[in-house]
């Protein structure tokens, strides 16, 4: 049967499907039908509709062609993607795990098949110090070789991973024959050996923490949390060891926990204070300066020690609401004390803050101090993370004329090479130089040294921890600028700490003898008191 001829449709077109060239049957919205064989019409046909319709079907055609030549790409391409998917999961730097796709597995139920599980957590010590004199791509290299050798100390594991920086965890099976302490030996002393690097020979050490459990009773994440803790006691206790999560870690854990909740709630119930102890002239007896320590009135802190109290706020990151309380206030007490100094204790964590300078700056103002009449004691601590910045901050508040002592001097590894980099106020001699002072001749050479050493660039000598005449004296004749402890004055209250100051300015030291240098001999007799703190 021959297709009906249609004045719309071109001549070679209706050539072509009376010719049935187009063996395929389409419907067109735009109401064409062309049909084969029976009875097929063209109506309402129009140019623009039948080029359409051909595109339409070229176009299938070519995505037929397209699909059915393209499978080996297509799979080839798959392949590509479970790759980059795979390289999401891996550490770019050392080609382990990284920190994502390790939570993942410590995630997964499948750890739960196990009977028992070891996860061990650790970082290097002195790594920064790597990244600081040699550079960043020696400390990557180191890195690299980390990883191999924490790969070779573990042996069999399920997971191995560097979590970011220089920190390293792993999750291994427990058997029959696993003993935690093991690897933990392993590894510190894996890392503990000298890496060789581009020529040069370097140094570091691992703390090492490790925690185990029943993964079908405790999360993976919880095991993490545990050798994490562990890891922190260990370095705490001696760089390049190791800690098994115990029972008295996990009481510490709780006490801590505890002591961050009431510390939270002493703050928001005002039940901090501050009281004040005088630091005298050892060579008048005056009141030069007065330093703030905080006091807390919740009964439930009562038996945290201050030193213990400001480590929890430095690990939960209280502190800097707490040091802006205690220098506000300290700043107050500045103002009632008029020509008296008060000098206040600093956190590394807050004295790193980029603002920390400019902060002080405002409460100085707003608080109408002169910054003569404020200073701030520091540890070495604050200098150790980063010496340029360290160094800046410290020449602007001298710049502000905030007085600025080093303090605990004599308890750390390198308090000379900070004397030489940094310009300070003065030092303050750790109480642990007195307490063999009078008996052994040793011990009062080196505080002489050390006084001159400090006077030679233009420092003050400050001594804590005095707590007798004898020792106020001697201290005295060895040349000390500031003396404070106990024997002058215990802390007590700003209005204590008021009447006291009047009280030294009508009497400093009572005298009953000139100060004449004790001969060596007479160091080991009870000594006559030549003065004592108007108290």
């Amino acid at each position: 049967m021959r297709w009906p001829a249609a004045s719309r449709v071109p001549g070679s077109l209706s050539d072509a499907l009376n010719a049935r060239r187009l063996p395929v049957a389409i419907w067109l919205v735009g109401g064409v039908t062309i049909g084969l064989g029976g009875r097929a019409f063209i109506e309402a046909v129009s140019v623009a509709a039948l080029v359409a319709a051909i595109g339409m079907i070229a176009s299938m055609a070519a995505l037929y062609l397209v699909w059915s030549g393209s499978r080996k790409r297509t799979a080839a391409l798959a392949g590509q993607i479970a790759e980059l998917r795979s390289l999401l999961d891996v550490d770019p730097l050392t080609g382990l795990m990284n920190r994502a796709a390790f939570h993942s597995v410590l995630e997964d139920a499948k750890l739960a098949e196990h009977e028992m599980l070891i996860v061990l957590f650790f970082d290097l010590d002195r790594f920064k110090d790597v990244n600081d004199t040699l550079g960043h791509r020696v400390g990557d290299d180191l890195l690299k070789q980390v990883a191999q050798r924490a790969e070779a100390a573990i042996g069999e594991r399920i997971a191995l991973a560097r979590l970011g920086g220089d920190e390293f965890a792993a999750v291994i099976p427990w058997n029959a024959d696993s003993v935690p302490q093991e690897y933990g030996s392993a590894m510190v002393k894996a890392i503990g050996e000298p890496f060789h690097i581009n020529g040069l020979q370097v140094e570091v050490g691992a703390s090492v923490g490790l925690a185990v459990g029943d993964p079908s009773r405790l999360a993976g994440r919880e095991l993490l949390r545990r050798a994490d803790l562990a890891m922190y006691a260990a370095k705490g206790a001696a760089k390049g060891g190791f800690r098994v999560f115990d029972d008295v870690l996990d009481r510490h854990e709780m006490r801590e926990s505890s002591v961050r909740i009431e510390l939270g709630r002493a703050m928001v119930e005002d039940l901090f204070s501050l009281h004040y102890q005088p630091l005298v002239d050892a060579r008048t007896g005056m009141l030069s300066s007065a330093e703030a320590l905080l006091r807390s009135q919740s009964s439930a802190l009562r038996d945290v020690s201050p030193a213990a109290l400001i480590a929890t706020a430095e690990a939960s990151g209280q502190i800097n609401a707490l040091t802006d309380w205690t220098i506000e206030t300290a700043l107050a007490a500045a103002v009632a004390l008029e020509n008296i100094p008060v000098a206040v204790n600093i956190s590394p964590i807050y004295f790193r803050q980029p603002e920390f300078v400019s902060r002080l700056m405002d409460k100085l103002l707003k608080a109408r101090v002169r910054p003569e009449q404020f200073g701030i004691e520091i540890t070495e601590n604050v200098l150790i993370e980063n010496l340029d910045a360290a160094r800046h901050s410290l020449e602007r508040l001298r710049e502000m004329g905030v007085k600025v002592y080093l303090d605990d001097f004599g308890t750390g590894y390198s308090s000379l090479s900070y004397l030489q980099n940094f310009e300070l106020d003065g030092l303050k001699l750790d109480k642990s130089f007195l307490r063999n002072v009078g008996d052994r001749r040793k011990t009062s050479q080196i505080i002489r040294a050390v006084t001159d050493f400090g006077h030679s660039l233009n420092m003050r000598v400050v001594v804590e921890g005095v707590e007798s005449d004898w020792q106020a004296r001697l201290l005295q004749l060895l040349g000390c600028d500031l003396l404070q402890g106990y024997e002058i004055g215990m802390p007590m209250p700003l209005p204590e700490l008021i009447a006291y100051k009047a009280r030294n300015a009508e009497h400093a030291w009572q005298s009953s003898q000139s100060a004449l240098a004790p001969t060596d001999e007479s160091f080991a007799t009870d000594p006559v008191p030549i003065f004592r703190a108007s108290r």
